[in-house]
């Protein structure tokens, strides 16, 4: 069952990657990023979901390592497709070349330090829940930092897309990534879930992105008042 949820997840994962990059010309280099994040997020579900015909052993020893690589690198990527995206849809702020420095400098320290924990540290240990057969680093201590700072800029981001362009959705998918992060300590399934449904919202941001800006409302001619007799 929750194999088929996992199987289920990475083929919706690269549904939503198809569409960013049909998107590419018109939403420009964050659409092909957003793409590049699903296609990694598709592994990290497909790897679970291939955990029992494989079982536990060297083969899904090796496909399941990319998966801790995957979360480290691409995690806070998700920071600069939201500030290419929320520029877009006119927090145009965020182009300011202090605020894209700024943000250059926070995304290289949350792969730096995903990388320390999650690829230098890692050691993988077989692990079994429901029907899934799947290794998780052993290493892991306490909270993953990079993966909730990034949720947090992306719901900041969020937030000021929903003022200045009414569009809430980049900021309810960070919200429910992080209830449901919340939830994946106890099931990690919940986690895949939430993945699935922030890229959901990345996507229609997306796809906000591409609508033409709205005609503004033709002005009224005035009239000249009738001359008085």
């Amino acid at each position: 069952m929750i194999s088929a949820l996992m199987a289920s997840i990475a083929v919706g994962m690269l549904i939503l990657a198809g569409l960013a990059a049909r998107r590419r010309a018109a939403a420009g280099p964050a659409a092909i990023l957003v793409a590049v994040i699903c296609v990694g997020l598709a592994y990290d579900s497909g790897a679970v979901a291939v955990g029992r015909p494989l079982g536990f052993g060297a083969a899904l020893e090796a496909v399941n390592a990319p998966r801790y690589w995957i979360h480290a690198v691409f995690t806070p990527l998700l920071v600069v497709a939201a500030t290419a995206l929320a520029a877009r849809l006119g927090v145009t702020w965020l182009r300011r070349p202090a605020v894209r420095i700024a943000g250059g400098v926070l995304v290289a320290v949350l792969i730096a330090l995903g990388v320390a924990a999650d690829v230098f540290a890692l050691r993988l240990e077989p692990k079994e829940y429901a029907d899934t057969l799947r290794y998780v680093n052993a290493a892991t201590a306490g909270p993953p930092v990079p993966a909730i700072v990034t949720m947090l800029v992306v719901v900041v981001i969020g937030a000021l897309v929903w003022r200045t362009a009414r569009f809430p959705w980049l900021c309810l998918g960070g919200i429910a990534m992080f209830a449901a992060a919340g939830a994946g300590a106890a099931h990690f399934w919940l986690g895949n879930v939430g993945e699935l449904l922030l890229q959901l919202a990345v996507l229609a941001t997306v796809l906000r992105t591409t609508r033409p800006a709205p005609d503004p409302a033709p002005s009224q001619p005035t009239q000249e008042p009738l001359p008085q007799n």
